[in-house]
């Protein structure tokens, strides 16, 4: 894919879509190391060590009853912290990057030059995970199958997975997959959400093995109406 402009960035935290508040965000992802070096070298020496991750996000206050500061307060309540961030925009197939996270601050600033902004920032529990968009942002109204994506060849570490469920509307059960499949054709499932039942819902699940060539998100509806989900998949 070219390069993208930032406007295209998506932010969905804890079954919130937050794109419209936030104007920047940033991801690192750091190594420790350990020094390896001995007696007899010319070079220093490093042991890998354990991998840390942390989120951090600004955006432009707002205080009013539906504004940014109500709807942060409640998507930013729980421990920890499902969040996904799509740099590239949420199409099919684009790279997205997971985060289980606690937030270790919330900040509102102002000056006299400048409007009222915040910022946010997590420390991940879990390292960052690698994903491909398997569904963008968008509402079904019944039982279906994602377009599936190929890797090209299986995989044997397992993957993980992420949900983010903004709102459902009539139905009483939104339960969403993933499946793979070694020809494109015959399926299986490799992972389960827990079902959802309520707005605001949001996933993260891991599995260990191998994970054919193909996948594909799948999503059944209880009853009628519809839902409004995102998914999100990624090979270890």
């Amino acid at each position: 894919m070219p390069a993208a402009h930032g406007r295209l960035t998506r932010v969905y935290i804890n079954g919130y879509d937050l794109t419209g508040f936030y104007r920047k965000q940033g991801s690192e992802l750091t190594r420790e190391t350990a020094e390896s070096t001995v007696f007899g070298l010319s070079d220093k020496t490093y042991l890998p060590g354990v991998r840390d991750a942390s989120l951090s996000l600004e955006g432009i206050f707002d205080g009013a009853v539906d504004g940014i500061e109500q709807v942060l307060l409640a998507a930013l309540a729980a421990d920890p912290t499902i969040a996904a961030i799509c740099p590239q925009g949420d199409a099919l197939g684009n790279i997205a990057l997971g985060f289980s996270a606690l937030e270790t601050k919330y900040a509102i600033e102002s000056s006299i030059d400048d409007i009222v902004s915040l910022a946010n920032e997590l420390q991940s529990t879990g390292g960052r995970d690698r994903l491909l968009v398997h569904h963008a942002l968008s509402t079904e109204v019944a039982t279906g199958n994602g377009t599936s994506l190929d890797n090209g060849a299986q995989t044997t570490n397992g993957g993980v997975a992420y949900l983010q469920v903004p709102d459902i509307t009539g139905i009483t059960n939104l339960a969403v997959t993933i499946e793979d499949s070694a020809d494109n054709v015959s399926f299986a499932t490799i992972l389960t959400f827990a079902g959802v039942t309520a707005d605001r819902n949001a996933q993260r699940v891991a599995i260990s093995g191998t994970v054919r060539r193909y996948t594909r998100m799948r999503q059944v509806f209880t009853g009628a109406g519809s839902a409004q989900f995102w998914v999100g998949f990624g090979r270890k």
